[in-house]
């Protein structure tokens, strides 16, 4: 009987996984940190058992639209609106402090002025898919510090469509306007339809379309692929789509069927997103430039913490708050590499810097769940955080 290789390749991913997973669970860090690792092993820079990394991207985007879905499933709406001034007027201060930090860093350097608004808006996005996972796995999700995390990364989500706008400005793009006015009509009448469906709980699934297990499996990866399609159509995050979706059925009790037949669909997806961020790591390249990446991760880490702990602390939060959502936001999100692809076909960014950039990027979500423990460490050994706290460990 012949051999199909992909088989074989899916079998040795699983088994790589599988015995990661197994090791940094019982060393104590997060699982995500195993697929990453799995990743970078069987990448194209190492083993090359995965080749096709671009397939794998795709495949993983989809990923990070099912967590998406399953958090605005989870989520406490009225605990997010009571946050809004974190969400919105605190992401706008961080993004503004991002960039006007890489833009004086750059002239100092002599370098374009665009190059430092490119670099501030790549490292003010944090990692929706890196801390929501943190989040679910730790049961923080509905602690003030996970709703602050999740409210300022639904606006960093949004606010990638002003940056891919500048940045194309910046290119010697132009704006279409007709795109710009499908953006914010269409998003203006997906959060009012949102908002109606979950003040009535009027959305109502006939019987018929969840007599069977596969109908279930097909029609909750439908409504969340679906309104993920709705708002990318519209020029908006896909992500935010899903996130919307999980909210409306949440909303009208409907969130208990699809948890449990689309979870394990959904950890597969999430699984691939995270190989695929492992296999951007060119290894060649972080040998060659070990100490000029290792120490824009640091940076990027030093300052991303130090910047968000501050707009927490000046808009009224604790600074066990403020310590533990600095430390969640800190590294730089999976939505900087589309800003880095889109400044590099403007011309803002030269192809050197762009590896530069992509492998920092990586680097900062492979290592941000231990960053992460760090500042937990560090909260506890200052009193910040009481010792027999479960959640927080």
């Amino acid at each position: 009987m012949h051999l199909d290789p992909m088989m074989m390749n899916i079998t040795i991913v699983l088994s790589v996984a599988l015995a990661l997973a197994y090791l940094t669970v019982r060393i104590g860090l997060p699982i995500v940190v195993a697929y990453i690792i799995t990743g970078i092993m069987l990448g194209p820079s190492m083993l090359g058992i995965i080749s096709d990394q671009h397939t794998v991207t795709r495949i993983g985007e989809i990923g990070v639209v099912m967590l998406l879905f399953f958090v605005g499933m989870e989520v406490s709406i009225p605990n997010l609106m009571k946050r809004w001034r974190i969400a919105c007027i605190g992401t706008a201060v961080q993004i503004t402090i991002s960039v006007a930090a890489c833009v004086a860093l750059v002239w100092l350097f002599d370098l374009p002025t665009s190059l430092g608004i490119l670099f501030g808006f790549v490292i003010s996005l944090s990692s929706t898919a890196v801390v929501l996972k943190e989040l679910q796995d730790s049961g923080e999700m509905d602690e003030p510090f996970g709703q602050n995390a999740v409210g300022v990364l639904l606006v960093q989500d949004i606010a990638i469509v002003p940056m891919m706008i500048v940045l194309s400005l910046m290119g010697d793009g132009e704006i279409n306007s007709i795109n710009l006015i499908k953006q914010i009509g269409g998003g203006i009448a997906i959060i009012a339809l949102v908002l109606f469906l979950m003040k009535t709980e009027s959305l109502h699934i006939p019987g018929f379309l969840k007599g069977s297990i596969e109908k279930r499996v097909l029609l909750g990866l439908l409504l969340c692929l679906g309104t993920a399609t709705l708002t990318s159509w519209l020029g908006l995050s896909a992500g935010l789509g899903a996130f919307l979706a999980g909210m409306v059925l949440a909303s009208s009790n409907q969130s208990d069927w699809i948890h449990e037949h689309l979870e394990s669909v959904y950890v597969i997806f999430v699984m691939i997103f995270f190989l695929s961020i492992g296999m951007m790591v060119n290894i060649d390249y972080l040998m060659s430039h070990l100490l000029l990446v290792w120490g824009a991760t640091t940076a990027v880490f030093l300052f991303n913490s130090g910047v968000n702990v501050f707009v927490m602390r000046a808009l009224g939060e604790s600074w066990r708050m403020a310590l533990i959502t600095g430390g969640l936001l800190s590294q730089i999100g999976e939505f900087s590499f589309l800003l880095a692809a889109v400044g590099t076909f403007a011309g803002i960014l030269s192809p050197e810097l762009h590896e530069l950039t992509v492998i920092v990027i990586a680097m900062t979500l492979l290592v941000s769940p231990v960053w992460m423990m760090q500042v937990r460490w560090l909260a506890k050994q200052d009193g910040v955080l009481p010792r027999n706290n479960n959640k927080i460990s």
